[in-house]
């Protein structure tokens, strides 16, 4: 059994009618916030803003978030399930305490973020995990204890 689960957009839906909003085609495997996988080639994006925490702290505000413009289905918060988009990509996983203060931080490969993730977990201090795409540092999914 997993000790973690993943949450798409753990603070509530993105407002894709946000004056921010830029509407775009996706070109390669652009990220959907809301179900967790690339966009194929085609598919009608919303880039926005949004503010991924759910407790106020220096380290919150919002970053740009890819969803799809046309709606999707949310990824399937179960445990041990995890995104497509993960073992394709570099990750920034960042852990936070129940203040939502930053206790650690690490950059790996995707392949890896199983192993990193419970081991963060483990830790009785750490409330959570943001992880973010490493290259252009946007937000991808929280991780909780299952």
């Amino acid at each position: 059994m997993s000790t973690f689960i993943l949450h798409a957009l753990p603070a509530g839906e993105v407002d894709t009618d946000a004056p921010v909003t830029v509407r775009k085609t996706a070109a390669d495997r652009e990220p959907c916030r809301r179900c967790l996988r690339d966009a194929e080639p085609g598919e009608r994006l919303a880039l926005t803003a949004y503010d991924p925490f759910l407790v106020r702290s220096p380290y919150a505000g919002d970053g740009p978030v890819f969803v799809h413009a046309d709606g999707c289905e949310r990824f399937p918060s179960e445990p041990g399930v995890v995104s497509e988009q993960v073992s394709r990509r570099i990750l920034s996983v960042r852990a936070y305490d129940a203040d939502a203060m930053l206790t650690d931080a690490t950059v790996l490969e995707g392949e890896q973020f199983r192993e990193r993730a419970e081991a963060l977990l483990a830790d009785p201090g750490v409330e959570f995990l943001h992880v973010h795409f490493a290259g252009p540092g946007c937000f991808a999914f929280r991780v909780d204890r299952a």
